[in-house]
């Protein structure tokens, strides 16, 4: 989905994968080896709607029987992998409704409000947010392992931000009340996360390609395609990827998929929440001045 506000659509979720790292740098290796065999360009990561809705890599078009293939030998890969996954979902209408409301009392456009939001650096602090929540488990988890671990973000170029205010606020136990989970959670991230990198699409990341298959497949499962085809055969083809995908994810995750529902925001991110609806309250629309009348006014 899309996370900022004023992005079309109200669902959004974050996708992530836990992985041993040596696992990590041996299934990236295999994964270039796998893609070779199945005709997949191998010089950059494939994302799953290019490959299995678009059915294309870099706008060439793919025969579908390489798809087939390239799909089923991945799918193997990580069953047989000790993956655990990670989910997070939000519903952004009560805070475009918020946006909706506050440009009908002030007369002016959503477009004003939202630019006005992004300035003030609010318009993407959903994606901030469950950023936090996933270094928060993530840090929890270690925690449990007794082990020290990195993490590793798709880069979204100028979008990158909100993933490092997330990861710098996750890793304070000042960003949380005093006695919640959070806190603690937190004092485990900042012990035990020894990093954040950011890739981009050139990063040949094992881990990034999972992450980005099992949050296509389980935002397209959860809320309906995003778009259907005209053809019965690519919609059955795109279907039948989606089941295999969520059926896998079903063994994998170390928790069911979770829903970020406001009460649990205001938990997760009461700093953030308190200065989107505080940001909405101060906005005072520009005030039109008639100006003044040509002509010197110190004459009568």
């Amino acid at each position: 989905g899309k996370s900022k506000i004023s992005d079309a659509g109200d669902h959004f979720l974050l996708s992530s994968i836990i992985l041993n790292k040596d696992l990590h740098t041996a299934l990236s290796s295999y994964m270039v080896s796998l893609k070779e065999k199945s005709e997949v360009p191998t010089d950059e990561n494939i994302h799953a709607f290019d490959l299995f809705e678009n059915e294309k890599v870099r706008n060439k078009r793919l025969v579908y029987s390489q798809i087939n293939t390239f799909f089923g030998r991945l799918s193997s890969l990580i069953e047989g992998a000790d993956i655990r996954c990670l989910i997070f979902r939000v519903d952004k209408s009560p805070f475009k409704k918020l946006v909706e409301k506050e440009a009908r009392k002030k007369g002016v456009s959503e477009k004003t409000i939202t630019n006005y939001l992004k300035r003030n650096g609010l318009h993407d602090f959903l994606y901030e947010s469950l950023t936090r929540k996933i270094v928060l488990e993530f840090g929890h988890f270690l925690e449990q392992e007794d082990a020290q671990g990195e993490v590793i973000a798709e880069s979204r170029r100028q979008d990158d931000e909100a993933v490092l205010r997330g990861f710098i606020s996750a890793t304070h136990e000042s960003t949380f009340a005093s006695g919640t989970v959070y806190q603690t959670w937190a004092r485990s991230s900042l012990k035990r996360i020894h990093s954040l990198t950011f890739q981009n699409k050139k990063g040949l990341s094992f881990g990034l390609e999972i992450a980005d298959l099992f949050g296509w497949a389980h935002y397209n499962n959860e809320y309906g395609k995003s778009r259907s085809y005209p053809s019965a055969a690519k919609n059955n083809r795109v279907d039948t990827k989606l089941k295999a995908v969520e059926e896998i994810m079903q063994n994998l995750c170390r928790k069911r998929p979770e829903d970020i529902t406001q009460t649990k925001l205001k938990t997760l991110a009461a700093d953030r929440v308190s200065e989107f609806t505080e940001a909405l309250n101060l906005y005072k629309a520009p005030t039109v001045s008639s100006g003044t009348p040509p002509g010197n006014p110190g004459r009568p």
